[in-house]
């Protein structure tokens, strides 16, 4: 009885050792099936997408690259900025030329300046072709970043059109001139400070005057209220008011600023100096009262420079010969130009 149960047992082991190592077999077989036919679905995919049968997936997978190389990296910005792409910091400090070809200064504000002045505003290839320098050739002015209207236009962020000096300008002379830039009044100077693209300015800084008085012009009787014909000018005052009306014309948005001259020692001679008087019994002072008078007359702001602070008593200081200021000189230049515009 024992044993017949035990054989029974024994079979029945048996059977369902079988049937468990065919279903093993069979989950494998599948398995191994289902792995065939997917390595046999991706390599006929890639095959096709190589022999071009396959438009749509070509198309999905050049989109797909086209994404890829769309996407930038820190190291594909580093790679491109070596190979000689333009960072955004490049743009910034390229904008910093103004559109029109202007000088702009770091974080400018947009407002444009125009100079009309003589060799105390000059700094050579700041200045247009054919006009006269003085700096740096001259003088004690070797940086330009030393002079006046370089430190004012840098402090105020503003961009500069044209630096219309030339050394050894009067206002006086042929107003109808198209050429000569000697000539403060002429059609040349006052039409030459627009910007490269034909553009007024917003500001125009005139700093005229001192070769008027080094050169003994006669002041004349004009105190900006009468008319200037056109032609041969041969007073400062009728030439000073020429100059302004031309520019109210030409610019008639500016801001159009006066200045006047600083104190002057006796030109080209040793110190101690003393004040300068020219052949017609003027000085710095007659000359820096007649723009003064004329500018308010024309309800045109006066920029005070006969007392900036350069006095005859510290003219060996700041200027180099009694006129042209030191760096030390053109501090004191624009800190007066720099209150009135503020």
């Amino acid at each position: 009885m024992n044993k017949k149960r035990t054989g029974r047992k024994s079979t029945k082991r048996r059977r369902g050792r079988r049937a468990r190592i065919g279903r093993t077999v069979t989950v494998t077989l599948c398995a191994l099936a289902v792995c065939a036919a997917l390595v046999c679905g991706v390599t006929y995919g890639v095959c096709r997408i190589l022999a071009g049968k396959d438009s749509g997936d070509s198309s999905r997978m050049a989109a797909g690259e086209e994404q890829v190389s769309s996407g930038s990296t820190d190291g594909d910005r580093e790679k491109g900025q070596a190979s000689g792409l333009k960072s955004q910091e490049d743009t910034e400090e390229e904008s910093a030329q103004d559109a029109g070809g202007g000088q702009r200064a770091a974080g400018g504000t947009g407002i444009t300046v125009s100079i009309l002045g003589d060799s105390i505003s000059t700094f050579k290839e700041y200045i247009p072709a054919g006009y006269y320098d003085f700096f740096p050739e001259n003088g004690q002015v070797s940086d330009v970043e030393d002079t006046w209207w370089k430190q004012v236009i840098d402090d105020k962020g503003w961009t500069l059109y044209v630096n219309g000096s030339s050394s050894g300008a009067a206002c006086v002379g042929d107003s109808t001139g198209t050429d000569n830039p000697q000539c403060g009044c002429n059609e040349f100077r006052t039409g030459g400070l627009y910007g490269p693209g034909g553009e007024a300015p917003d500001v125009i800084l005139v700093y005229m005057g001192t070769n008027d008085l080094l050169q003994s012009i006669p002041m004349g009787d004009n105190d900006g209220t009468k008319q200037v014909a056109e032609g041969a000018v041969s007073a400062f005052a009728d030439a000073y008011t020429l100059m302004l009306d031309k520019l109210r014309v030409k610019y008639p948005s500016a801001s159009i600023y006066c200045c006047t001259i600083t104190q002057i020692g006796n030109y080209g001679t040793s110190t101690p100096y003393v004040e300068f008087v020219n052949g017609a019994g003027l000085t710095a002072a007659d000359y820096s009262a007649r723009i003064t008078q004329i500018a308010e007359n024309k309800g045109l702001p006066v920029i005070d420079l006969y007392h900036c602070g350069i006095t005859v008593d510290n003219l060996h200081n700041t200027s180099a010969d009694g006129v042209h200021p030191t760096p030390e000189g053109m501090k004191y230049i624009a800190e007066a130009v720099r209150k009135v515009l503020d």
